[in-house]
């Protein structure tokens, strides 16, 4: 049998319909992220009360499909939300740029079942989230560099080494926060801070 005809039984008017919302979604995302980078040393627009769970739901959203297809389950604890104050899309980008570094890492290294935990809690005076893989964590001799400008692992055509870097500069600079990366278990843990 043809193989388009094993798979025309998937593409009905639901799948179909699903399929084009979720492009007009990633889209409008996507327009929307490349004006706030285009202003991203200086950016322009007021801060906005944003919810911390509603955010990082954003990022999730924008690569389900993807990480579906690969097999890596996501899980969610939302032990607390929060609002804070800043800039949403900004800090949706920061949690999509983790998100897809671990995708690459676990098909990079051909990890059995690939899973990512996303911890939503509040300190005392911070709105906390923790982005733990299992993915055998960051090599020791580069944890202290990847948050640095144009460091990359991958080869040149693949990567600019500047997503972790901006993921710095939008939680440290744009809304006075921090984040950071430890080996924890068997991969790797972001813990990202920004004040309530």
């Amino acid at each position: 049998m043809h193989p388009y005809l094993l798979l025309s039984h998937k593409f009905d008017k639901k799948y179909l319909d699903e399929k084009i919302k979720e492009a007009n979604t990633l889209t409008s995302y996507m327009s929307q992220t490349i004006n706030d980078f285009q202003n991203f040393f200086k950016p322009q627009g007021e801060k906005e009360l944003f919810s911390i769970k509603k955010a990082c739901e954003d990022a999730f959203y924008i690569i389900e499909s993807s990480l579906k297809y690969h097999g890596i389950n996501l899980e969610f604890d939302v032990i607390e939300d929060s609002e804070v104050l800043g800039y949403k899309n900004e800090y949706s980008q920061v949690i999509l740029n983790i998100l897809s570094n671990a995708k690459d890492i676990f098909l990079e290294r051909k990890i059995e079942s690939p899973k990512i935990k996303i911890e939503i809690k509040v300190g005392e005076n911070y709105s906390i989230v923790k982005i733990q893989d299992n993915a055998g964590g960051v090599e020791k001799s580069i944890l202290d560099k990847i948050f640095e400008p144009y460091f990359t692992t991958r080869h040149k055509t693949q990567g600019t080494g500047i997503g972790l870097y901006m993921a710095k500069n939008i939680i440290e600079r744009n809304m006075q926060g921090f984040i950071n990366v430890r080996n924890f278990e068997n991969g790797a843990l972001f813990t990202i801070k920004v004040l309530k």
